[in-house]
């Protein structure tokens, strides 16, 4: 049944002829075919820019193909300057699939022309569901589906960033999943509406355009490099893992990505390691290229093994049950240093500590905090810290109250003590490490202790994570 793309009209939708091939519509007259080729007969969709409907192309025996007729809403329609740059995107797009059409993974063009007062692009349509979708159908991705998303997608922007293209609106919806595909490679990426060739002058600022949820810092300011394309496809990533927002799954008050957190099921080290280097800020600590993010993903994943956070956590648990509790302060600091891919605690920084998950510091807590019957721990030591004013947060004009804060701290938990044992207001010096009480009887909050005796500048980091990390479990 032929449906009419003029926008006036009451009743598009066209009862079929019984001649076989309906000419002009029933209702308001227009012509039903562009061209006299593309025969729309169904609307899939529209928005701010225009209408998507299923058609036929009665030039290849009625092969399905989608029609996209130029159609701006307002402001656009109102604001002559707007007018021209939406025009232009239209014809880009056009000249962008013109150029990238021969890739299997992106639609082919078919053609592009002005009829009766609009544009028109008629491309191959792609059938299937976009991975919004499938999200919505199915439910989260796996580990697995997202590694074959990441080995799908990558090669495609690999293929448009070689011709000096940037998608700029990757994100869920533009990726589709091609019905009855029999080949691996079966994801198709869609809509370069806002796709713009770069050059080498990326200090030249542009038209900010893309998805706010998944849209690169560096893109909102009107400067995308083909990197933002990577950025965007890791928050479609972490997006799919989640099933949440991706504006959920950033802390803005600390600053940083908390999606592993939001996680229903832990993933690898691996691939937490090539998502979260996706989802850097600064350009420069991303991925220089979809090649070598593939990269990334195909190099040797390590073996588990007794160095594995998880069984060093269940090594703990075992050592702090038998009361080995210096034994359980170094595991405590091995787990940490293990995901931190640190040696030395000295080594550490606020960003290692925000990288490893919530869960891992609350197993880690709990070890203590049962073994020794709410005695030791990271939250009774948090929950000291704050009584004496200790911030969750650093702020560096305030280093000499925070340096003030630690002090009384370290008294407070037993790791200073008199310089003169019989004077109570005698300077307090630093215990050595091994002169610290590895006993029951050690005072409230005396351990775990080698992480903050070494490292002090880590204090309110760890407190403010373990608090982020049970507020998300309590949700």
């Amino acid at each position: 049944m032929p449906y009419c793309l003029n926008p006036l009209c009451q009743k598009p939708n066209n009862p079929a002829s019984s001649l076989g091939i309906s000419r002009f519509c029933a209702n308001c007259g227009s012509r039903l075919q562009l061209k006299g080729l593309y025969e729309p007969i169904a609307l899939l969709g529209q928005g701010g820019m225009g209408r998507t409907f299923r058609a036929e192309n009665l030039g290849r025996l009625g092969q399905p193909c989608a029609i996209k007729q130029f159609l701006p809403q307002f402001p656009q329609a109102q604001n002559p300057q707007l007018m021209q740059k939406a025009i232009a995107l239209f014809e880009r797009e056009a000249a962008q699939l013109k150029d990238l059409g021969s890739h299997p993974q992106i639609p082919e063009l078919i053609a592009y022309f002005e009829e009766e007062g609009y544009l028109y692009l008629v491309q191959e349509l792609i059938e299937g569901e976009n991975l919004s979708q499938e999200l919505q159908f199915n439910g989260i991705f796996s580990e697995a589906q997202i590694e074959q998303l990441l080995e799908n997608l990558l090669p495609v922007l690999q293929f448009i960033h070689d011709r000096q293209v940037i998608h700029r609106d990757i994100k869920p919806e533009n990726i589709i999943r091609r019905s009855h595909s029999s080949v691996s490679n079966n994801l198709v990426l869609v809509d370069f509406g806002a796709a713009k060739v770069f050059t080498s002058n990326t200090n030249h600022t542009g038209t900010l355009i893309g998805s706010a949820e998944y849209i690169a810092p560096e893109q909102a300011r009107g400067k995308a490099v083909p990197q933002s394309d990577l950025y965007s496809l890791g928050i479609t990533c972490i997006h799919l893992l989640t099933g949440l927002s991706p504006f959920d799954l950033y802390d803005d008050l600390g600053d940083r990505w908390i999606w592993q957190e939001k996680l229903a099921t832990p993933i690898s080290e691996h691939l937490v390691i090539v998502l979260n280097r996706l989802l850097e800020r600064a350009i420069a600590n991303r991925y220089s290229s979809a090649s070598e993010v593939l990269e990334a993903l195909h190099a040797p994943k390590p073996e588990k093994s007794d160095r594995d956070p998880a069984n060093l956590i269940a090594q703990l648990q075992s050592a702090l049950s038998l009361g080995q509790w210096q034994e359980g302060d170094q595991l405590t600091n091995q787990i940490i240093l293990e995901l931190a891919h640190k040696q030395k605690i000295s080594e550490l920084s606020v960003k290692d500590i925000q990288q490893i998950s919530g869960e891992i510091w609350l197993a880690i807590d709990q070890a203590w905090i049962q073994s020794s019957n709410s005695r030791f721990g990271l939250s009774i030591q948090k929950r000291i810290w704050k009584s004496l004013g200790g911030k969750l947060i650093y702020e560096a004009n305030n280093y000499w109250e925070f340096a003030a804060t630690y002090e009384k701290f370290a008294d407070r938990v037993g790791w200073r003590k008199s310089r003169w044992v019989n004077l109570a207001i005698a300077p307090k010096v630093w215990r050595k490490y091994e002169n610290l009480i590895f006993a029951i009887a050690a005072p409230y909050g005396h351990l775990p202790s080698l992480l903050f005796w070494e490292g002090c500048n880590l204090v309110d980091a760890v407190f403010f994570r373990l608090e982020i990390g049970k507020t998300n479990f309590n949700n």
